[in-house]
């Protein structure tokens, strides 16, 4: 069996090319270092090093296995720094990003939960759309994140968990001149305020509701709150979730439009970095999203009961 120790030894002999000074280096004596040599070689059978009275020189495996634990040993030098890096952010607390339907409903809930069972860790919240949470959630800045996953977008990396199915509605506010319309074709000459990001589920649902003819501005929106914000001052037209009508501010100055065109349910996941494990404060905070969900089952699915549920690409 190769050790690590002997592959550092080589490595060392291989960089100074010189056993009296690799053995220097390494605080070692010469016959423990010649040893470990000698063990290495036996291992895999063949001869690494060519000795002689100017210092050694490397065979052609020895020149192969060199370029071997290069990468070997920087890949343990990477994965050590990476753990040190994991257990240093877990310890500060949970963190985690999410889309705004989870602002308007599950959200306050879960969160004072959390404070409850968890009093001394800190939470962080980001709201963002896919394309700006998995860059934090990749780097270990999120320790999970809830959003609508899309088939677009390389997620191979991520741990994926179906969560939720949402419906979404074209939302104006009330006494909008559109609020009766009853096809797409009605918004033909619409103004909107929509999301920034143009892939996944908003990408089908605008090539639905955007008609070819339609030539007015769209004004793009980062948040959902800018994008309510919007339509609850303004003539624009926005897409939101059905879970915002649980908001007494929502419910009584915005209205759906009833379009005869239905629009996809949208598909919620949450997800976090294969390579980083959940604490238990994050997992625990995942399971209590679940539990709180079914108490907006009125626009919520869960998808188990859901039978509709999909991705949207």
């Amino acid at each position: 069996m190769i050790k690590l120790q002997q592959m550092k030894i080589f490595q060392m002999v291989a960089d100074l090319g010189s056993i009296r000074a690799a053995a220097a280096a390494l605080h070692l004596t010469q016959p423990a270092l010649t040893r470990s040599l000698k063990e290495l070689e036996a291992s895999l059978d063949v001869n690494l090093i060519i000795r002689g009275t100017n210092g050694i020189t490397l065979t052609e495996a020895g020149k192969v296995f060199k370029l071997r634990t290069e990468q070997i040993l920087k890949d343990i030098d990477s994965t050590k720094k990476e753990v040190k890096d994991i257990v240093a952010f877990k310890n500060h607390g949970v963190s985690f990003g999410f889309s705004s339907s989870l602002a308007y409903t599950v959200l306050p809930e879960t969160i004072k939960h959390f404070q409850e069972e968890f009093p001394k860790t800190s939470i962080n919240l980001l709201e963002g759309q896919l394309t700006e949470l998995l860059p934090k959630a990749r780097s270990g800045e999120l320790d999970f994140c809830i959003s609508i996953i899309a088939d677009d977008i390389p997620i191979d990396d991520f741990v994926i968990d179906a969560f939720f199915s949402m419906p979404f509605y074209i939302v104006a506010r009330k006494g909008h001149p559109l609020e009766k319309s009853t096809s797409i074709a009605d918004l033909n000459n619409a103004d909107w305020c929509l999301p920034s990001n143009l892939s996944g589920y908003q990408k089908e649902v605008e090539s639905i509701i955007i008609s070819e003819g339609n030539d007015r501005n769209i004004l793009r929106g980062e948040t959902g709150e800018i994008r309510l914000s919007m339509a609850l001052s303004t003539d624009y037209l926005t897409l939101a979730p059905a879970a915002i009508f649980k908001e007494p501010l929502f419910k009584e100055s915005l209205v759906s439009i009833k379009v005869s065109e239905p629009i996809p349910n949208a598909l919620y996941c949450v997800m976090h970095q294969r390579n980083f494990p959940l604490s238990p404060a994050a997992r625990w905070l995942i399971d209590k999203f679940k539990a709180n969900i079914g108490k907006y089952c009125e626009f919520w699915e869960t998808v188990n009961n859901a039978e509709e549920s999909r991705s949207i690409s």
